[in-house]
């Protein structure tokens, strides 16, 4: 029989899960496996056992679990591999493996975006509950703006709830709108929440993008089609979660259970004590954990310039976010865009506010930060991991740009 993948999705109508499927069944294809999604009305925490015999054999199970859910424990699978993704802060202890959004590089994905047009002002609207992702985007976001020395105003904060889907939140939200200042740019932290500062906008008579600029995160309005395409969005790489999940069950099975208790005792000491040493389930997974960042920038009208939804220019900007680490350069992406170079260099400076070979950096630096922050690889090897040319170029540049060596970086923002 065929192994299976179970996907046990929280929210089957969501297209953004068929995006992670999309990336479970790649890896499944290549492994010979099947995908199976399993709707939440068919699985529960009592009926799991009932669940992984329906489907024999089962060659492990990816639970979607965001932050405002409850999601299912690791010991409900026994000895069958678990991955998660998204699953809450607090669940991601060191005992599960997990794929996570990097809501810290999508909010300096957001910032960078609406600092293009050089505003006199930021805002940052949150998500209607409070939920881990949706504090990090906003406290990160406004963060960035303190350091540019830009005020930035915060709706629905950290404390509050204020449900936008109501009269009362829309009325509220309506209020905070018209008294932000001319120039304002406004980051929502998902488009649904855009949707909502768009239409109090309207409310206000408040245009966009001449008054003030938006922009959201997860690029619905490309996945729901019948949506209007105004919203400029932050594309998280949904694709790729799903396939590294998949891998993540994929290199567990391969290794047989011993040899990845091994690796997991050698990298991660801490988790010998782990209650008798005795490793199950997703806890024979917990030396890995991921996370995937934005993709791109999807440029609509909401951040202004009818320009910038050129196909190749976003094709280029895609390239780099696949390729900067791989040994890309400026002069490659240039020479081998359509058309006239100098046309394709000044467009690509409209659009995204920065040059070629600005963005290639860009994102080599956020994964050089990503390394910093979740590893513990050596200075000198992250160069070659990121496409610099020499540690030394590295050590030089990332000084440039936040004020302090990598080591002395990384000691203060890991704590």
């Amino acid at each position: 029989m065929v192994p299976s993948i179970l996907y046990l999705n929280a929210a089957p109508n969501d297209l953004i899960h068929g995006m992670k499927l999309a990336g479970i069944r790649r890896y499944a294809a290549v492994r010979g496996w099947e995908a199976v999604a399993i709707p939440p009305q068919k699985f529960n925490s009592k009926g799991i056992a009932a669940l992984l015999a329906a489907h024999r054999p089962v060659a492990g199970i990816i639970v979607e679990a965001t932050d405002d859910k409850a999601p299912l424990r690791p010991s409900l699978f026994g000895a069958v591999p678990v991955v998660y993704l998204h699953p809450p802060h607090e669940f991601r202890d060191g005992r599960i493996a997990y794929v996570a959004t990097d809501n810290e590089a999508v909010a300096r994905a957001a910032f960078r975006e609406l600092s293009a047009r050089r505003p006199a002002a930021y805002a940052v609207v949150g998500y209607r509950l409070r939920t881990e992702w949706s504090a990090t985007r906003m406290r990160v976001f406004a963060e960035l703006a303190a350091k540019a020395h830009v005020p930035c105003s915060i709706f629905n904060a950290y404390g509050q709830e204020v449900d936008l889907r109501t009269e009362e939140g829309a009325a509220a939200l309506a209020r905070w709108v018209v008294e932000l200042p001319r120039h304002t740019a406004i980051f929502a932290v998902n488009d649904g929440t855009a949707g909502y500062v768009q239409r109090a906008a309207q409310a206000v008579h408040r245009h966009i993008p001449r008054e003030l600029t938006l922009c959201g995160v997860d690029n619905l309005a490309a996945i729901h089609q019948a949506q209007p395409q105004t919203i400029t969005s932050i594309q998280i790489d949904f694709e790729r979660a799903g396939f590294l999940a998949a891998r993540m069950l994929g290199d567990n099975i391969s290794h047989k259970g011993t040899e990845t208790q091994r690796n997991m005792n050698s990298q991660h000491p801490r988790f010998n004590s782990i209650q008798g040493g005795s490793l199950r389930g997703s806890v024979a997974l917990c030396d890995k954990c991921f996370t995937v960042g934005p993709l791109m920038a999807v440029w609509r009208e909401s951040t202004g310039g009818a320009g910038r939804r050129e196909p190749h220019i976003m094709a280029a900007v895609e390239r780099i976010r696949r390729e900067a680490c791989d040994g890309l350069t400026a002069r490659k992406v240039i020479e081998e865009s359509p058309g006239s170079k100098r046309l394709f260099t000044l467009r690509f400076r409209e659009a995204t506010g920065h040059s070629v070979l600005d963005e290639i950096r860009h994102v080599r630096l956020e994964k050089v930060e990503t390394l910093l922050l979740q590893t513990d690889t050596p200075i000198g090897a992250i160069a070659d991991m990121c496409g610099w040319g020499s540690s030394v170029a590295l050590q030089h540049f990332f000084h440039a740009r936040t004020g302090m060596g990598m080591r002395e970086w990384r000691r203060k923002n890991r704590g």
